[in-house]
């Protein structure tokens, strides 16, 4: 028997079912995908579930005792701690105790999700927004769903339906929207919305490579189909998908203002065909943003973890189900000192003088910046780098303020700056006495490097 037991993952979407076999540290040892059948009863599609379970345990030989848990996600309304789906839209589960009958057929602990809201907590785990302490999901396919993180927490809500991005209402009295209101996201930026456009545009009579890719049905037009006619220019799909683009970088926006996470994770099928086109436009809104914050931060990002994010959520919230979180939450901030003053060649930090460059660690902790590899790279130590960043920001800092020197003789490189996007830390490079001023007054997880003998 194995020491560390494992995890079951499980996707139930409109037309596939992905359940994968998982370590607890989300390696994903197995995976099986198949169809979910259509229009079929509750009994149909739930043995088409338990057979594909069951098929991904045989895949590698396991038993229902070297199974810790089981984590399941729908799309829709579900409740999990009655273990039951409340209402599906595009399936024939709403009612259906789906945790109990799980539970009977394998003999082991069971929790339920809504499929988003899993999407962005295995983002929060191993992708995207790793380590972030908010977070924002938004999944772009036939619909528009999403999931928040607060503090480290998914927000479920008082009804269990917080989160529901795409029905934020975006455009008032626009397009009917399957929930019943008008000018939802989901209306304006789906695939579905997409799709509707294109035809209106072709029923119009505007000219199209689409019908030449897809044929003449266009009730459907897949993701890689837009992403061909992208890629050949074709006018009226670049016209609709910009306005969806122009639309969900507007969504982004209001979820900034709305709950300024760390970190908005844009994913789903549409995203991971077209995303070279759209992402680019959704940034230009976001970086065009006029209300000012106290200090940088606030990421819009691609998924990393594509249809893995929901089966790693999924997993996720089964180890949360059964007492083992893989997701820690966010560390207790340290005393950070007081940085009271400069002047050449020498820095004050609390009660201490130090006649060098020094680094402040995220743990509050005061060292000696070693500039020694630094002059030997660049031949200078003016040059501040992603080497030399990487030791700085242990303990994952939130924000690192630079001081640059008395005159700002010094510089984060290209590099170093693409390295400090990357790990999701805002940067507030600044003449050294600025740099100080910032440095006291930031709140939250911070680390700072000042250069004082310049």
């Amino acid at each position: 028997m194995r020491k560390d037991k494992l995890y079951v993952g499980v996707d139930i979407g409109g037309t596939k079912i992905l359940v994968a076999l998982v370590q607890k540290t989300g390696q994903v040892l197995t995976r099986k995908r198949c169809s979910t059948p259509r229009d079929a009863s509750p009994e149909q599609v739930m043995a088409v579930l338990m057979q594909t379970i069951q098929d991904v345990l045989d895949d590698k030989g396991i038993t229902r005792r070297e199974l810790k848990a089981i984590g399941l996600t729908v799309p829709g309304v579900v409740d999990p701690d009655a273990g039951q789906v409340v209402v599906t839209p595009n399936m024939n589960l709403s009612g259906l105790e789906i945790v109990r009958a799980v539970e009977d057929r394998f003999r082991v602990p069971v929790a339920l999700g809504n499929d988003v809201n899993m999407g962005i907590l295995g983002e929060r785990w191993l992708g995207a927004a790793r380590g972030a302490d908010s977070a924002v999901g938004i999944f772009v396919g036939t619909g528009v769903g999403g999931g928040v993180i607060v503090n480290g927490e998914l927000v479920r809500g008082c009804r269990e339906a917080a989160g529901e991005i795409g029905h934020m209402v975006m455009q008032i009295g626009g397009p009917l929207c399957g929930c019943g209101n008008r000018g939802c996201l989901e209306t304006l930026a789906s695939r579905s919305a997409i799709e509707r456009d294109l035809r209106a545009g072709v029923a119009a009579g505007r000219k199209t490579i689409l019908t030449k890719i897809a044929g003449k049905d266009l009730d459907v037009i897949k993701s890689s189909v837009l992403r061909r006619a992208l890629e050949e220019k074709d006018a009226l799909v670049t016209d609709v998908m910009r306005n969806a683009a122009e639309v969900l970088g507007y969504a982004c926006l209001t979820m900034r203002h709305v709950l300024d996470p760390d970190v908005i994770v844009v994913g789903g099928g549409v995203i991971e065909a077209c995303g070279d086109f759209i992402m680019p436009i959704v940034q230009e809104i976001v970086d065009a943003d006029v209300l000012p914050g106290a200090r940088p931060g606030g990421r819009v990002v691609v998924s990393e973890l594509a249809d893995d994010a929901v089966i790693l959520g999924a997993v996720a919230l089964a180890q949360q189900h059964t007492g083992s979180s893989p997701i820690k939450p966010p560390p207790e901030l340290p005393a950070y000192p007081q940085i009271t003053g400069t002047r050449f060649g020498q820095v004050t930090v609390d009660d201490m003088s130090y006649k060098y460059d020094i680094c402040v660690r995220a743990d509050a902790s005061v060292r000696k910046r070693n500039k020694a590899p630094v002059k030997q790279r660049y031949g200078t130590s003016h040059i501040i780098a992603p080497e030399e960043l990487e030791k700085v920001c242990k303990g994952d800092p939130k924000t690192l303020i630079v001081g640059l020197g008395q005159d700002s003789m010094a510089e984060v490189n290209h590099e170093g700056q693409e390295f400090l996007r990357s790990r999701g830390i805002a940067l507030q490079a600044l003449a050294t006495p600025d740099a100080i001023k910032a440095y006291n007054r930031t709140r939250g997880r911070k680390a700072a490097l000042i250069h004082v003998t310049c």
